[in-house]
């Protein structure tokens, strides 16, 4: 059986939305970016690569994964569910992730990414995913057979970690 990587990044902390704009098109704040780079740097550092984004539409997310397709040179595909989904929503796309692709790297929105990696996890404990954190998990089952308690929790990142 091959196994599998799976790291859940939430975005990095965002500008308020101004008056009568749109949830979806607010940006990194200037600490959001500088905590993002921060962490890519530490996972180059530890050779966490992914290879292939999974990232929602949204402004934050889109900034917040450019800076790692850049540097792993790996494919990086937009989906809309992912746009604060629901963690079923979210484990239903990670299903439907090619066979050949060894390490994901999703990047979204609470309370559906907290939701699922406390879900994936098990060790049955809650994991609680703050702007610009991952949890990493090593997965032993094909992508289409991803489901709740599956993943050995082997990593979290949070900003005061890196």
């Amino acid at each position: 059986m091959v196994e599998r990587t799976l790291t859940l990044l939430r975005h990095g902390d965002a500008m308020p939305a101004a008056p009568g704009a749109d949830d979806y098109d607010r940006p990194l704040s200037d600490r959001g970016s500088d905590d993002i780079g921060r962490l890519l740097k530490k996972c180059v550092l530890m050779d966490l690569r992914a290879d292939w984004i999974y990232a929602s539409p949204a402004a934050r997310t889109q900034s917040s994964a450019q800076p790692f397709e850049t540097a792993w040179h790996c494919a990086s595909v937009n989906y809309p569910d992912l746009y604060l989904g629901h963690e079923d929503q979210l484990l239903e796309r990670l299903r439907q992730t090619p066979a050949d692709i060894a390490h994901i790297l999703m990047v979204g929105h609470n309370p559906g990414l907290s939701y699922l990696a406390s879900l994936l996890n098990n060790q049955q404990q809650r994991i609680e995913l703050p702007t610009a954190a991952l949890a990493s998990f090593q997965i032993t089952v094909d992508w289409v057979d991803l489901a709740y308690r599956c993943a050995e929790l082997t990593l979290t990142l949070i900003p005061a970690d890196y």
